[in-house]
């Protein structure tokens, strides 16, 4: 594990927590790896308090899990798993664009435009971790415009089940390429304030990304 320590007045817990998010979604803390309250500790300079606290809380997200006998280890998804996620995305966000097309203000439409520009770099980068992150942002984007935020927060839990798996596919330039298009349908249509459009948009992006993410792993059996 290559974990920093932690700089001085933070608020320990929810820096010990973001940091091992952010080590977990990067792969630098790798499915099945088992989350040593001590040894992440000592790494970070922080007692052990904090840092149990974190990883129950990464629990409660989906992103470690608890063992028998072996104590908590980074999520491994599964193909039911992620069978279950997107069963429950394509419900969900489809009504969260379809609730921003009709509440998203002009400020939210240009932060969406605004990540697809950086996103577009990333692409033409080969960038995996900023496309990464541009995804994350986009999606997150919508549902805080839908206006709801018990939505956001419901599909804020699956965001980060579904980086788990997404870090493949951001290593493949024709998915990220794909990806990015889609995108922009998407906000083409909320700026046209087609609810209908935007909804049909999500649905087929969300298709074709289940449609990828199967595929890489049936090739993994």
């Amino acid at each position: 594990m290559n974990i920093p320590m932690l700089p001085p007045n933070e608020r320990v817990v929810d820096t010990v927590r973001e940091t091992l998010r952010e080590a977990i979604l990067e792969g630098r803390l790798a499915p099945g790896q088992k989350l040593s309250v001590p040894e992440l500790a000592r790494q970070m300079g922080v007692s052990r308090s904090p840092v149990r606290e974190a990883i129950l809380q990464l629990v409660g997200e989906g992103l470690a899990v608890e063992r028998t006998r072996r104590g908590v280890v980074v999520a491994n998804l599964s193909a039911r798993d992620l069978g279950e996620i997107y069963e429950v995305r394509e419900v969900l966000e489809a009504l969260a664009v379809r609730l921003a097309a009709q509440r998203a203000r002009p400020e939210q439409l240009r932060a969406m435009r605004d990540v697809l520009e950086r996103q577009r770099q990333a692409v033409e980068s080969r960038d995996p971790q900023l496309y990464s992150q541009t995804n994350q942002q986009f999606h997150a984007l919508i549902s805080q415009s839908s206006g709801n935020p018990r939505l956001h927060r419901i599909l804020a839990l699956l965001f980060g089940e579904m980086q788990l798996a997404f870090r493949t596919l951001s290593n493949n330039p024709a998915h990220t390429m794909r990806g990015h298009q889609e995108h922009r349908r998407i906000v083409e249509a909320l700026a046209a304030r087609d609810p209908g459009a935007a909804e049909a948009a999500m649905r087929r992006h969300l298709a074709s990304t289940r449609l990828e993410i199967d595929r890489l792993s049936q090739a993994r059996r």
